[in-house]
């Protein structure tokens, strides 16, 4: 018996299941190559990839996440995700799981939030995490992206931004800080900068410069053109103006313009061309000020009438005035670069140079600082006395020199001529008064009045004066007297007296009024009138025309007061008892004797030989003893002016040329 069973329907059915094993092993190997592509590309994400379970158990992680936590893949497999939280965080993660699927209000899932995640070595760093979910496995995908080196750089780039601003504050503090005002443009010349000094210096407002076009600062002459200028630089690159610093004229907002010193330079990264602008405006009104005070020192050097010089530490000449060029004979240009010793004689002119070594190695000053007179030589080689002042002159780096010369060649002829007006009018003061009263006078011209104790006093007369001059002519009597009183003058310098005055024929004569000279007063006017006998003899001799002379003489000696009166004609006259007597003594005398009062014969001493003529009757005085001078016992010749005595003072040598012979 057999069983036939019919297997068709089996074999399909098996035929059916064995390929969809088949199609199942197909796919599934199809799943693993898919999967392992997709683990493959997730291994090569930049990021940490972790996929967990509901139950918040990591199912998987890609290379990333190891490398990123330090955990090894099957570390991580079928642990707790909150394995990689930081402790405050984990302790609550699985109740926000739990949150979620009993509510399904998302806070995390879809979103990206900045978390902290923790390394195995328990480090933590800051991260960016990314959540989704798969609907069809719930099963929840994180990326991780590490923001530690971000928030390195973030943090750097703060810092960097925070250092520029910080550099940049500081520059604009720098450059408002700075004396010039400064302008930024770029090529189409908008201002994109400007200091604080600009907005001073300009008028304008940095809101009302930034965005203009930088030719607002020009004079119009300038601004029409300089855009232009601006396109051929950027065309051609050609450099007028930039790298350089060029005096030019700038405008501000009130229309004023001014003269500045501007200054460019371009920064090739940006473009962009810095200009500082300095204003001129104080130097120019200083240099106008400083030339002015120059040219003005210059006319009033030049005005000086003394010759200037300004020489270096070599002696060199820098500079000299028109004066100098007068008085020395060199131009400017021959006087400029030559050493100072061409102004000197060669005797100094040799040592000059060592002159000044010597002064710039010990500072020890003989002539600076102090005038003196020198001898200096013109162009032409002839020299002229100067006075030479000398002053030092420190320049800091430098030392100068400056030396004023003063001819003093007309007033050394001056100076010759008053010193001989005055000798002279000296001479003709001593001829006139006593050495002494001539010198009081000169010291004080006040009153010179003062009271002698005992002064002698002459007085000559020529006998029948009258008489005798009705038979001369003026000419005649002048030359008579002339020649004999210049021989009593003679005699009068001879002796030391002092001759007060002549009236017609009337010689009157005194010893000096002065104590220092008393001692022997009396003796020598009365040696004086001995030889004032021998002097009208000596004349008698030479024959007169109209016949000899003859002169009465009388002296006295006493009391007087002396003084100067007049201030046209000084007179040293003499006012007293004494001065009385003596004229008494001459009108009531004897021709050709010389007749004296008793206090003459008790003050001349025992050389005199007197001879008693008796008492007469003196005219305010009464009856007097009076005596008749005969000679000198033993007379020293020496004393006798007609032996040859030479005068005994300056008066005698001025007028012994008026004295021939006798």
């Amino acid at each position: 018996c057999g069983f036939i069973r019919d297997l068709t329907e089996e074999k399909a059915h098996q035929a059916a299941i064995l390929e969809k094993q088949l199609a199942a092993e197909n796919l599934s190997k199809e799943l693993q190559a898919n999967q392992n592509i997709i683990m493959g590309i997730l291994d090569a994400a930049f990021h940490a990839l972790f996929v967990i379970n509901e139950k918040c158990i990591i199912q998987m992680v890609n290379k990333k996440s190891c490398e990123v936590f330090g955990w090894t893949q099957e570390e991580f497999i079928g642990k707790n995700i909150n394995l990689i939280m930081p402790d405050h965080v984990a302790v609550n993660h699985n109740h926000y799981m739990k949150h979620y699927l009993e509510t399904g209000v998302k806070n995390m899932i879809g979103t990206q939030r900045e978390v902290t995640a923790r390394r195995k070595d328990g480090s933590t760093f800051p991260c960016i995490l990314g959540l989704s979910e798969t609907q069809q496995s719930g099963m929840i995908c994180g990326f991780i992206r590490d923001l530690t080196k971000e928030k390195a750089a973030q943090a750097a780039l703060i810092a960097k931004n925070k250092e520029l601003e910080i550099n940049q504050s500081l520059v604009m503090s720098i450059l408002d800080a700075s004396f010039h005002a400064l302008f930024v443009i770029d090529e189409q010349c908008i201002i994109q900068m400007v200091n604080a000094k600009s907005c001073e210096v300009f008028g304008w407002t940095k809101e009302e410069l930034i965005g203009q076009n930088i030719k607002m600062i020009m004079p119009p002459a300038i601004a029409n053109h300089h855009d232009g200028y601006m396109k051929s630089y950027l065309e051609t690159g050609m450099k007028k103006m930039i790298g350089t610093q060029r005096e030019v004229t700038a405008q501000r907002k009130d229309g004023s313009t001014f003269p500045c010193k501007l200054g460019l330079s371009e920064t090739k990264e940006s473009g962009l061309i810095c200009g500082f602008i300095h204003d001129l405006t104080t130097e120019k009104a200083a240099e106008a000020e400083l030339l002015a005070k120059t040219r003005l020192t210059e006319k009033i050097i030049n005005a000086s009438f003394d010759a200037m010089f300004v020489i270096n530490e070599r002696g060199v000449i820098e500079m000299v005035n028109a004066a100098s060029e007068k008085v020395f004979g060199w131009s400017h240009d021959e006087f400029i670069g030559q050493n100072i010793k061409m102004i000197m004689p060669m005797s100094r002119a040799v040592n000059h140079d060592s002159y000044l070594k010597k002064y710039m190695e010990s500072g020890v000053k003989k002539m600076i600082g102090t005038e003196r007179e020198v001898e200096a030589r013109r162009v032409d080689g002839s020299t002229f006395p100067c006075i030479l002042g000398m002053s030092e002159v420190d320049n800091g780096d430098s030392r100068q020199f400056v030396g004023f010369v003063k001819d003093i060649t007309d007033q050394k002829k001056k100076l010759h001529l008053a010193e001989s007006e005055r000798d002279a009018s000296d001479a003709l003061l001593y001829n006139i008064l006593p050495e002494h009263i001539a010198n009081r006078l000169k010291e004080d011209p006040s009153h010179i009045a003062d009271l002698y104790g005992n002064t002698t006093i002459l007085f000559a007369d020529i006998v029948g004066f009258t008489d005798r001059t009705s038979l001369m002519s003026p000419q005649e009597l002048v030359v008579m007297l002339n020649d004999i009183f210049s021989r009593f003058d003679y005699l009068v310098d001879i002796y030391d007296l002092n001759k007060v005055k002549t009236i017609g024929d009337c010689y009157m004569v005194t010893s000096i009024p002065s104590d220092e000279l008393e001692h022997d007063g009396c003796s020598r006017v009365c040696r004086f009138a001995l030889d004032m006998m021998k002097a009208v003899r000596s004349f008698n001799n030479t024959g007169p025309r109209h016949g000899q002379i003859n002169f009465r003489i009388g002296i006295a000696t006493g009391q007087v007061v002396a003084g100067v009166v007049g201030t046209k004609r000084f007179l040293f006259d003499m006012w007293g008892d004494a001065v009385n007597v003596a004229a008494r003594m001459e009108q009531s005398g004897l021709a050709g004797q010389i007749q004296v009062t008793k206090e003459v014969v008790e003050s001349a001493g025992p050389d005199f030989t007197f001879e008693r003529r008796g008492t007469l009757s003196i005219k305010g005085k009464g009856k007097m003893e009076v005596f008749i001078l005969k000679s000198a016992h033993e007379l020293n010749r020496k004393h006798s002016a007609l032996d040859g005595r030479k005068p005994n003072s300056s008066r005698a040598l001025r007028s012994a040329s008026m004295i021939d012979n006798f």
